[in-house]
This record gives C-alpha cells, structure tokens and sequence, in this order.
C-alpha cells in the first residue's frame, strides 16, 4: 500500500528519493542499491580515540624501577632509542676543529614488551637463534617511537599497546637486553639514556637509490670515450665463457641501497634534554627521516663503564618544582635557549670567541698571504 502510494504521487528520480525517506520515516530500513556496505566510517564524524583500561595505567604507575648509576658489568646488554635522523649540522671544539654532526632525534619512546627468553625461543625462528646465544639467554623488548592515530591500525595492532598501556605507535625496535638490565613494560624512555662523551651504535636502512647501473652501484670505470657507441657506461663483458652462465653474486646493474647497515663507535658530543635530541660525531646510514636504532657501543674500549641502569629516570634533584614559584619569579637567563649537555671538547658560543694576550700583542706582524710574492732580483 505505501508504495503503490509513492509511485502514484511521484515519477523517476524523486520517486527514488521519496521512497528513501518514508521508509525511513515508518521505520523500515532502507538501502542504496548498487552500493557495497563496507565498515569504514563517514567522513564527517571525529575519529575514534583509543581507549586504554585504567587498570593497565594503574598497574604501570604502581611498577617501579629502581634506577641508579652503577658499572656496568662487561656482560651486560641495556636496551636502546629508536630514533629519527633530522639532519646534519657542524660543531666547532674549542681548539677551532669543525666537525660535523647528525642530528637525531629521541620521539615518545616508550617500552611496549618484554620477551622472555623461553616464550621467544617458542614462538619465532629468530628467538630460536638470538634468545640462547653466546652471551647467555637474552631477552626481547620491544620500544616504539611516534605517537600516531590509532585508527589507522588494525585492531591485532593496537592491542599490544593497550597491554602497555601506551598510545599507538609509528615505528617498533627490539633489542636484546640481559635480565639484570631489564625495564619493565610501558616505561618512558629518555634521550638521557645516553650520556654526553659515551660511544654509540646506529642500525638503520642506507639511503635508496632505486635501479642503477655497474658504473654507480659497484664504481666501474665504464667503456672508454672514443671509438665507442652507445656503450660508455655499460658493463661489457660479464665473462660467460666456458660454463656459460652468470655466477651468483656477479656486480651488474640493478637496485641500489635501502639495505641494513651498523656503524658503530660514534660518540655523542651534544645532548638536547628540552628537545629530546642527540649529537652524534660522524654519519649514520640512511636518508633525512629514517629511523635507526641506537644502542651501546660494545667495542672493549670504547663500552660504557658505567650507566643508568635500566635506563634514566627524573629524580627529586632533577625535577624543578616551579608550582611554590610565580610566574614572575621564574628568571630564565638569555644566553640559555634549552637545557643542554655539551662535552667539554665543545666550544660554547656563550663563551668569548678569542682572547687576547701580551705575547700576542708584541707578536710580529706576518706577510700578507692575500697579495703574490714578488721575486727579488739580484744585481
């Protein structure tokens, strides 16, 4: 009856539309045809927040981690940051030298899981190569860097998180740390892990080339200038005589880079607290914007003596208790932007550039480099 009554009001298109909204007005359900119903929301409504159980907050803030400054014995594996490279900047020591520097950045780090050596041995062939090796049993934690929407992840995804309970993250690390060094689940991490003077190690991705042919991937010399067509950069020759084939692992073009690289002994000369960045002496593998992991250099001389342990953590000393002070009170110098550790090899711009002495006022003026030497001609 109601819809011998739409068609008998309504013709072509507005009868479609008609239909739709007094079958929804009487309460029947009503779908477009020729339209697939899928589980994505409308675009018009706020994404969904995360939810994290308050008992999983309450049970990480109830954990406590004792933190001290102890020697690290030679045995002992810290947990590492995953960071990002931002770039490369120059730093000058006191003596003039310049150095060049990356800069990396320490991005919400957070622990999301502890791994025990059994459960790791069981479950994956990797745990059944690194959980019992030659350095002991070792155990699996896994920290995320860069909080992130979390509806963009799927729902396997999220729980590990949730578990933590910590936000969504970008980007997940493992590293193998012994149990007298073990963090528990859910705890920050800071770019004070790492101490200003202390050598590191950075794994990461080298920069992508994509396809490149023998002269730039493996530096061949190329086909000579003349007397040659269309061959200058070709490889020539790959030496198929006799077995008539291509050995395996023969230099010929092909993709370039994006492979795993570790560089190891790179001091860190500067540390911004404020900003969560780290100056590191040298270059590390990969392009701006890759993620890489840091973690203790494990060369006999340059392995960390002694060290937070399981990682930093404020500490009452640490903490500026600036709610007993008022706004007006709080005095911030101006020759001190952020909250930094430098080396002592570093030269501070706060500091005079140059300082004059006596001996260097009495000192004899020298020849003018800038003009030529003129000869002088015996007579």
């Amino acid at each position: 009856m109601l819809r011998s009554l739409i068609s008998s009001a309504t013709t072509g298109p507005t009868q479609e539309w008609a239909g739709r909204i007094l079958l929804a007005n009487s309460g029947y359900i009503s779908q477009q045809r020729g339209r697939r119903r899928t589980l994505t929301p409308v675009p018009w409504l706020p994404p969904i927040k995360e939810h994290i159980p308050k008992n999983t907050l309450a049970r990480n803030d109830s954990q406590e981690t004792n933190v001290a400054i102890i020697d690290i014995p030679h045995s002992s594996r810290r947990v590492g940051l995953v960071v990002r490279k931002i770039g490369m900047l120059p730093q000058w020591t006191n003596d003039g030298n310049r150095i060049l520097c990356t800069v990396l950045e320490v991005d919400e780090n957070h622990v999301v899981s502890v791994t025990s050596p059994d459960s790791w041995y069981k479950a994956s062939a990797v745990g059944k190569r690194k959980a019992f090796n030659r350095h002991g049993p070792m155990w699996r934690v896994t920290v995320g860097a860069g909080n992130d929407d979390p509806t963009k992840y799927t729902l396997a995804y999220r729980r590990q998180f949730a578990r933590a309970g910590v936000p969504t993250k970008e980007k997940l690390g493992c590293f193998l740390v012994t149990e007298d060094a073990l963090p528990h689940a859910g705890q920050p991490l800071d770019a004070r892990h790492f101490a200003v003077g202390q050598h590191v190690t950075a794994t990461g991705k080298t920069i992508d080339w994509g396809f490149q042919g023998g002269m730039h991937r493996w530096g061949m010399r190329g086909q000579p200038t003349r007397r040659t067509t269309k061959s200058h950069r070709r490889i020539g020759s790959v030496g198929s005589v006799g077995d008539a084939r291509i050995w395996p692992g023969k230099r010929m073009p092909g993709h370039m880079g994006y492979e795993w690289r570790t560089v190891s002994g790179l001091e860190i000369v500067r540390i911004n607290n404020d900003k969560q960045v780290i100056y590191v002496k040298g270059s590390v593998p990969g392009d701006i914007g890759e993620t890489l992991l840091l973690k203790d250099c494990l060369q006999d001389e340059k392995r960390l003596k002694s060290g937070p342990v399981p990682t930093w953590a404020p500490t009452l000393e640490t903490i500026q208790e600036e709610s007993e002070l008022s706004p007006e009170e709080i005095v911030v110098p101006k020759n001190l932007l952020f909250n930094e550790t430098f080396s002592s090899k570093l030269f501070r711009f706060t500091s005079p550039s140059i300082v004059f002495t006596d001996a260097d006022a009495k000192r004899a003026t020298g020849r003018d480099k800038t003009k030529a030497k003129i000869a002088k001609v015996k007579k």
